[in-house]
């Protein structure tokens, strides 16, 4: 109501920014009396520092924005903008300098980009990739960053961006028949930014990346490029990226990708994203899913994550030829990352190679793998389902696979491990946490987490904690030590078929330097420790 009353203030009492006004105009508007009928007319009118508003109604998208404007619509549920692919570009794709833009208080929906000027550019051909389905802000001119973007008070949902060709891969990754793998990149099919984006009180929901042509799929809801993506009070939910045969190879971030630069959340909901890989290659090419709701790779600078829910989202891999692999549900990180007072729960991660395949089948870190200083965390419900037609199934973590750090006043509880193969091995290392390097815990409590591994023959380790040095063998790191202090591992179960050996259904370490101070190892099953 205030931004009704506010829009129709601008039109009948100073009469700016009409058909026809003054170009010196402040304020222009968009859908009322007197007002410009599109709002790609307004930009064109207006100047740096001007004012857009936009009143109740849909707009045409496939809008650029190309100068430093406030846009401002009359409310999220009032003002759409919809259509175009993108509905919204703001920037210029290899522009010197680039705009300071916010957005606020609208609707971005029913974009559909399937190319963008990138394609040509980076591979040589248009169509292959296809860059932020309902926002795109593309890179300068040397790709260092792109325009400065506030949203605010908005939804940007049901957009999509999925590439329509191919080329070969840059990477020279090796398909069948001697061939180089075809490759076309899906990335932001919400907001897809090479700037510094920041998003609060808003929602991403409902947008895809990827589709049947894409190797690769990044970013259902926001893939980040360059930059420092903030996000505070939002909501990013049922976003998705996929990817099938017979060329998708590497589906991450349902929710969020980060490419590089910088990322931090706070005080919001990242919930039921999905990450999806529906394979139908040899096992000799690399493929996996990854990253169900976040994903942080390894050219991040810094990454922190606090007051936020990480819920029910999910990363999946079948193969109908070769291997599965499959992890971190919720969240996964390449790089140290600060958590506190942060919930990852009800996150899943399912890999299967289907009746055909011979291949291996691996799922990890049902919460999400993880490293840092984490404070007042919990890992709780999170599930790792693995299923091999014929070969192995193996899994690790059931909560998280842990790459070093600490845990103050954390909760990892009943998260669940199930492994299946009939006629491969079996294996599963922690059904809680898997160190592959340090972890200190402190005043936390590691209980209830289980693991099921049906199968002829294999292994079942560590039904709250593994603590064995990875990658193994001679070539791998020394491992850390693992400290329990006022910390307890406890009711953890190993449950397998008569042919699998199970130890340590609280602790199983192997060969790394333990200490426990004021902590207790009880009431787990087969047994408590194994290695201690």
């Amino acid at each position: 109501m205030k931004r009704l009353l506010l829009f129709g203030l601008v039109v009948a009492a100073v009469g700016l920014g009409v058909a026809g006004g003054s170009a010196a105009s402040s304020t222009l508007c968009v859908g009322g009396p007197h007002c410009f009928s599109t709002i790609q007319g307004a930009l064109n009118a207006a100047h740096d520092g001007d004012t857009i508003q936009i009143g109740p109604g849909t707009f045409a998208g496939g809008v650029t924005i190309t100068k430093s404007i406030n846009l401002v619509g009359a409310g999220a549920t009032l003002t759409v903008i919809k259509g175009g692919g993108p509905v919204l570009t703001v920037g210029t794709f290899g522009a010197e300098t680039e705009p300071t833009v916010s957005i606020d208080g609208m609707t971005i929906t029913g974009g559909s980009t399937t190319s963008s000027a990138e394609s040509v550019a980076f591979d040589g051909a248009p169509g292959v990739l296809a860059l932020g389905g309902g926002i795109e802000v593309p890179p300068n001119a040397d790709t260092s960053g792109g325009a400065n973007v506030t949203i605010s008070d908005t939804i940007v949902a049901g957009n999509r961006a999925a590439p329509t060709a191919t080329v070969p891969s840059p990477s020279g990754a090796q398909c069948p028949g001697n061939t180089i793998c075809p490759f076309a990149r899906g990335a932001g099919g919400g907001i897809d930014t090479w700037g510094d984006l920041t998003l609060r009180n808003s929602v991403v929901s409902g947008n895809q990346v990827g589709g049947p042509v894409a190797s690769s799929a990044e970013g259902g809801g926001i893939s980040s490029h360059v930059g420092l993506l903030t996000v505070t009070n939002s909501v990013i939910t049922g976003n998705q990226a996929t990817a099938s045969a017979p060329n998708g190879r590497n589906p991450n971030g349902g929710g969020i990708n980060i490419d590089s630069g910088s990322f931090d959340m706070t005080s919001s909901s990242v919930v039921d994203n999905s990450t999806t890989l529906a394979a139908g290659l040899p096992s000799f090419v690399q493929m996996e899913a990854g990253g169900g709701g976040i994903f942080v790779s390894e050219n991040a600078t810094a990454a922190s994550i606090s007051n936020t829910m990480i819920l029910r989202n999910s990363a999946t891999m079948t193969n109908s030829v070769g291997d599965a692999t499959a992890f971190s549900g919720g969240l996964h990180t390449n790089i140290t990352i600060a958590l506190s007072n942060d919930t990852l729960a009800g996150n899943h991660v399912n890999a299967t190679t289907l009746p055909g395949s011979t291949g291996n089948a691996d799922g990890s870190s049902g919460a999400g793998e993880i490293n840092g200083t984490f404070r007042n965390i919990q890992l709780i419900g999170n599930t790792v389902t693995v299923r091999s037609a014929a070969g192995i199934a193996s899994a690790e973590g059931g909560a998280s696979i842990w790459d070093g750090g600490s845990i103050t006043n954390g909760v990892i509880d009943g998260n669940h491990v199930d492994v299946s193969s009939p006629s491969g091995s079996v294996s599963v290392s922690g059904g809680g946490i898997f160190a592959a390097v340090d972890l200190s815990l402190s005043g936390s409590t590691v209980r209830g987490n289980t693991v099921v591994a049906t199968g002829p023959s294999g292994t079942v380790f560590g039904g709250g904690i593994y603590d064995v040095a990875f990658p193994f063998g001679p070539d791998g790191p020394p491992g850390g030590p693992l400290v329990l202090q006022n910390s307890a591992l406890t009711n953890n179960v190993l449950a397998a078929s008569a042919g699998v050996t199970r130890q340590g259904g609280g602790l199983y370490t192997q060969g790394e330097p333990l200490t426990l101070t004021g902590s207790v190892i009880a009431r787990n099953v087969p047994d408590q420790c194994f290695g201690c």
